[in-house]
């Protein structure tokens, strides 16, 4: 069950939102100054460094982060693929807010995630339309044991272990490939500093398809993805803390009939160290098992198919009383 709960919270950032929005204050990178091909016209040659470095001082202030017992993170995810009114539109976004605090020996978190799906569908009139799907869950772990409410409000608790919580929520994390990077800069700046990293489009392509390779995604015969650019900000303070990053991916998938654009976008932000509070539930009553979640799912459906079978007996016997009749 552990397995199908993370794929409730996290799977569904995959058709990542809506309802909320957790950055209205959150001003910690710029995503305008990384949506271009170049992001260095407006940046100084004597900000230039090594990319290794760069690479370094952010996956080590990210590390920081995932090894925090006390912190709160926001991260903003979005896919497009084509656009909007043509008949290949996908757009997915999604939001969650994510607390982590300790009480004594016992870790705690919360955790909010909104998320909404559109897509091109077909009108009454023939003409493409954008329908939207919504969804929200949250949840709340305490000690070894989390409790979520699904979309449709059901409540369920279910044991796991704190390490495995956070690789539910995790949605934050990200690799930062080496080997592609291009040139980077750091600007020092009145609170902090900024590394800006730009991707060869090319190196990074051929990673992108190893990784997909990797996970079982291949592209078709006659299919590909040709990447215009990739980058990345990271923002920290005086002290070398993370308090967010921006990475974007701006693409095309390509076959023998079609172009369709592929952009992808993610914005986190990390505040509140030290000083967060998790929204705690205190009523848990109410909360059915892995196992009576799992049975209720199992007869809803259960019941549907039931149903569909006894509509489906219908009409055929309708069908036949009008035949005999005629």
């Amino acid at each position: 069950m552990k397995k199908k709960i993370a794929i409730m919270l996290v799977g569904l950032m995959c058709v990542s939102a809506a309802g909320c929005s957790f950055f209205g204050g959150n001003k910690s990178v710029d995503m305008d100054a990384i949506n271009k091909e170049d992001i260095f016209t407006e940046i100084s040659d004597d900000t230039v460094v090594d990319g290794s470095t760069a690479a370094e001082a952010f996956t080590k202030a990210l590390s920081a982060v995932e090894e925090s017992d006390n912190i709160t993170i926001t991260v903003s995810n979005n896919i497009t693929m084509g656009t909007e009114g043509q008949e290949d539109y996908q757009n997915s976004l999604g939001e969650s807010e994510i607390k982590l605090a300790k009480d004594g020996e016992t870790q705690l978190g919360s955790v909010i995630i909104d998320n909404s799906y559109k897509y091109a569908s077909e009108s009454t009139t023939g003409k493409n339309s954008v329908t939207e799907e919504k969804s929200k869950i949250t949840g709340y772990y305490s000690g070894d044991t989390l409790y979520f409410i699904t979309n449709e409000g059901d409540k369920v608790k279910e044991e796991m272990g704190y390490e495995d919580f956070l690789g539910v929520v995790n949605t934050y994390s990200l690799s930062v490939y080496n080997d592609c990077i291009s040139k980077a800069a750091c600007v020092e700046e009145k609170n902090g500093k900024t590394y800006y990293i730009a991707y060869d489009p090319a190196k990074f392509e051929t990673t992108m398809n190893t990784n997909m390779e990797a996970s079982g995604q291949t592209l078709a015969d006659g299919e590909a993805m040709h990447v215009k650019y990739a980058n990345i900000a990271a923002k920290l303070d005086n002290e070398d803390n993370l308090i967010g990053y921006g990475f974007i991916i701006d693409a095309e998938y390509v076959n023998d009939t079609a172009t369709t654009a592929y952009n992808y976008s993610i914005k986190t932000g990390f505040s509140n160290r030290n000083s967060t509070e998790v929204d705690a539930v205190t009523n848990t009553d109410d909360y059915m098992t892995a196992d009576e979640y799992t049975q209720k799912m199992q007869n809803e459906a259960a019941g549907a198919e039931e149903n569909q079978d006894g509509e489906a007996e219908t009409a055929e016997t309708n069908g036949v009383t009008e035949e005999s009749t005629n």
